[in-house]
């Protein structure tokens, strides 16, 4: 949020300096600068005006009057010869005719006036000294300071606004994102932005519609599957008990076996599709993850021996639903158990914010460009589908649905060992109770 409040008030700094130059070009360069234009005018009625007072009285009194002119507009003046009058006025004085016979001014908008045969100018020109000039000085200062203040209040304003729209509608993306299919985005006139809050629920409900879809199929699907496959389980045993060949009931036990992996599957799909469900319910309480865990490991079957080592504080303890965290840490040793080589490895550790679990082994790991995908549903690691090490493709998957279920997160990590190192990371208290 933060490099859009930065980018606005650039955009918006930018716009302002633009208009400024704009209005410079349309109002001064493409047409006459009337302010000066006035000015012009005015020099040229102060010189006749002064030449008719001064005409029959000579060049003293001229010389008082426009001193007596000068003091009274707080300005100076100074009589500068011809000869050593800037080149930029007597080029002025040079042309023929030039605008005003008798008046000029120079860039720094000071008044050169001459007369009649006369060999010298009058240079009047402000007396930055006096006070009246350093009040104008300082109320133009001021202006330009409250100008730049009102931009900002301006500017932050606008950037508020916009953003406590943005941060509702980002609240509700985020939470989208997290899995809660019910949240919208506020439509009502103070909290939309644009058509995006709009857009965002038809979007929402057309995936949450698609998502609930899906998972009520798949359902459906696999509950639908269960009679089917245990009718062909049931009718494989009785004629593998009935066979007298071995090699018809070495082919019926394996029926037998894929029928069983199929009812695990389907057994598996059903569980994912429950807790994908956003009513799925959940019913938290204390655990000490030593005695869990350590009961967990202990009855796992470990056919192969592998080494389990058990790194658990004793004092370790936090609130989740033991079913489900049986289930995501189970479906994690299972996995580990499966791929190592002689060990896996539990550590468990709590800081003030966070519990983590974490399952290593020393198998062959995890390509890096698969480890973001391992926690999508029946993805395989390996594409050949090895009967030996294949599982049903939804063990990870429905870990990630538990461990997010509890507000937490699941990650793949690397490890010294080589193998893979999962780590579970769950809040330390209830969310719901602080």
């Amino acid at each position: 949020m933060w490099r859009i409040y930065i980018e606005s008030f650039i955009g918006l700094f930018f716009l302002f300096i633009v208009s400024l130059f704009a209005f410079d070009f349309f109002v001064y360069q493409l047409n006459p600068d009337y302010d000066y234009v006035l000015e012009d005018m005015q020099a040229a009625a102060l010189h006749h005006v002064i030449n008719t007072l001064s005409e029959p009285q000579g060049s003293e009194f001229t010389a008082q009057l426009l001193t007596n002119y000068a003091e009274s507009t707080a300005s100076t003046l100074n009589i500068v010869s011809v000869n050593l009058a800037p080149q930029e006025v007597q080029n002025y004085f040079a042309q023929s005719p030039p605008p005003h016979p008798f008046s000029f001014y120079d860039e720094d908008r000071a008044l050169w006036l001459t007369f009649p045969d006369s060999s010298t100018f009058y240079h009047i020109a402000p007396d930055q000294t006096a006070q009246v000039r350093q009040k104008i000085e300082f109320s133009d200062a001021l202006f330009f300071v409250f100008t730049a203040i009102g931009f900002l209040i301006y500017s932050s304003w606008i950037i508020w606004f916009i953003g406590r729209r943005m941060r509702a509608l980002q609240h509700a993306t985020a939470e989208f994102a997290k899995g809660n299919l019910s949240v919208r985005a506020p439509t009502n006139s103070g909290s939309k932005v644009g058509k995006m809050n709009e857009s965002f629920n038809e979007m929402a409900d057309k995936i949450s519609r698609l998502i609930t879809s899906n998972r009520s199929l798949t359902q459906a699907v696999a509950h639908d599957l269960r009679t089917p496959i245990f009718r062909i389980q049931w009718q494989a045993e009785i004629l593998h008990e009935e066979a007298k060949s071995p090699a018809l009931k070495q082919k019926l036990a394996s029926i037998i076996e894929d029928t069983e992996e199929m009812e695990q599957l389907v057994d598996a799909l059903l569980y994912f599709a429950k807790m994908g469900r956003q009513d799925a319910p959940i019913s938290k309480e204390n655990i000490v993850a030593q005695p869990f865990i350590e009961h967990l490991v202990q009855r796992l079957p470990n056919p192969e021996n592998r080494q389990m080592d058990i790194l658990v504080d004793p004092n370790i303890s936090f609130i989740a639903d033991k079913t489900l965290l049986k289930r995501a840490i189970d479906n994690v040793l299972v996995n580990a158990m499966r791929y190592s080589v002689s060990r896996v490895t539990v550590h468990c550790s709590q800081d003030a914010q966070t519990v983590k679990i974490i399952i290593e082994d020393d198998g062959p790991g995890v390509p890096k460009q698969f480890r973001e995908r391992i926690f999508e549903p029946f993805f395989s690691v390996d594409p050949s589908r090895n009967k030996a090490n294949m599982g049903h493709g939804l063990g990870l998957a429905i870990v990630k649905l538990i461990v997010e279920k509890h507000r937490g997160f699941v990650t793949f990590e690397e490890n010294p060992t080589g193998g893979a190192k999962l780590v579970l990371t769950f809040p330390n208290h209830d969310a719901d109770n602080q």
